[in-house]
């Protein structure tokens, strides 16, 4: 990770077509703390050698001049040849998309996951530009990458691939103890519910207007240290996931906020973070949260964009269309969303509190059914004792109480198995 902060850019961005927004690139450079003090675009197909045609790479160098700006910010994903022959052209250091979303991720990165998918992700982006590196002969002094004969390059790769190795092998073992912990809270009749959708969306309000009063941290088990969820407006806010326990209905719920996603990403900086976004594909149902501000075509692809993330998902999936007390066209948004994920969305607003009890209605219908049993054990200390785990575990119905305490439980298939068994051992 490169920390850039305080750095001045001059943002590029090249396109087929027009217009050519450079909103999300500026506000990308923000969350990185980079100030942005000129910007410089162009319709054309792409360059072979700058990306950029000739006449852009010159005002672009004169930008950077004129300016003084530290870096060249391009909107694009440049392969390690672009990237070079740019860099020299404008006489500054060259920063494509990837980059900078991987130094705002390092900049995030809380908790031992976060920062090794981090880290996953950025030898994945070094890789390639280590091997051109080596390929101009640009590894003279440069330690470890000759030695018994072996080329540089063989040696490169060798090494890049061993440490990926090796970080998948540490996220594995994350990820085994994190299917643990998500059984443990299954059998403790918890249901888990994810908040997924793009940046600055809402996640994290709405996860605060749901959430009861007691939380825990997703990543390691223990409280938060916050009264409320982060919910402040710049992007990727949230990269580490947060749970926050929540009642909706009679169901008591796990409610788990995760990393946004963002337009145009590589498929292997998005795969880096798969252990993350696994909190959503794994929940019982997932809150598929949209920006009702944005125009009609940025939903449409942000949302063909999250449903195709969230297509291995498990749980059944709940389109929420918020912001609605700062969007306009809403019905005609309402119909979009549904139409692109085949249900109805919930119209919410977290900052004014409007719409959460629909939602919550919504979302309680959305969890797997319960299974209800009817249960029976001595009126005795080890009863009342098993009762109170019940009341923990799911819901208790219609106790009656002698010799004998009669009630009915509902809870997961899995936990009224396991209150059977229970009560079967409780004696007098």
């Amino acid at each position: 990770m490169t920390d850039r902060r305080n750095s001045t850019a001059v943002v590029a961005k090249r396109r087929t077509d027009t217009p050519i927004e450079t909103d999300e690139i500026r506000a990308l450079c923000e969350a990185a703390g980079v100030e942005v003090v000129a910007e410089r675009t162009q319709a054309r197909p792409r360059d072979p050698t700058y990306d950029f045609g000739d006449g852009a790479v010159a005002d672009i160098a004169d930008l950077v001049e004129r300016r003084d700006a530290d870096l060249v910010v391009v909107d694009d994903h440049l392969d390690p040849g672009r990237a070079y022959n740019l860099e020299a052209a404008v006489g500054a250091e060259v920063v494509d998309r990837a980059r900078l979303v991987l130094d705002i991720f390092g900049e995030r990165a809380e908790t031992k996951r976060a920062r090794l998918e981090v880290r996953l992700a950025e030898l994945r982006y070094e890789l390639p530009r280590a091997q051109a590196r080596v390929e101009r002969g640009e590894t003279q002094g440069r330690r470890g990458f000759q030695s018994g004969g072996e080329r540089p390059a063989a040696q490169l790769r060798a090494d890049y691939r061993q440490r990926i190795k090796d970080l998948r092998e540490e996220l594995d073992r994350l990820d085994d103890a994190d299917d643990s912990v998500r059984a443990a809270r299954r059998e403790s009749g918890f249901d888990l519910v994810a908040l997924a959708g793009y940046t600055n969306a809402g996640k994290s309000t709405l996860l605060r207007r749901l959430a009861d009063d007691l939380s825990v941290d997703e990543n390691d088990g223990h409280a938060d240290r916050t009264d409320t969820a982060a919910s402040r407006d710049r992007l990727f806010e949230t990269l580490n996931t947060t749970t926050r326990r929540a009642t909706v209905g009679d169901r008591r719920v796990l409610l788990t906020d995760t990393v946004g996603f963002v337009d145009d990403l590589p498929g292997w900086l998005v795969s880096s973070f798969r252990t993350t976004l696994a909190a959503a594909r794994e929940a019982d149902a997932v809150l598929l949260v949209v920006d009702a501000t944005d125009d009609r075509e940025e939903i449409r692809a942000k949302v063909e964009t999250s449903l195709d993330e969230l297509a291995d998902a498990d749980g059944a999936l709940v389109p929420v269309l918020n912001k609605r007390d700062e969007a306009d066209d809403l019905n005609g948004k309402r119909r979009l969303v549904a139409d692109r994920t085949d249900a109805a969305p919930v119209v919410t607003s977290a900052t004014e509190d409007e719409g959460l009890d629909a939602l919550r209605d919504r979302l309680t219908g959305a969890l797997p059914d319960r299974e209800r049993v009817s249960l029976s054990v001595p009126n005795t200390d080890d009863g009342n004792g098993f009762l109170s785990w019940c009341h923990d575990h799911g819901t208790v119905h219609d106790p009656e109480y002698g010799d004998r305490i009669e009630f009915d439980f509902e809870a997961r298939p899995e936990v009224a198995a396991k209150a059977e068994g229970r009560a079967e051992t409780v004696t007098d």
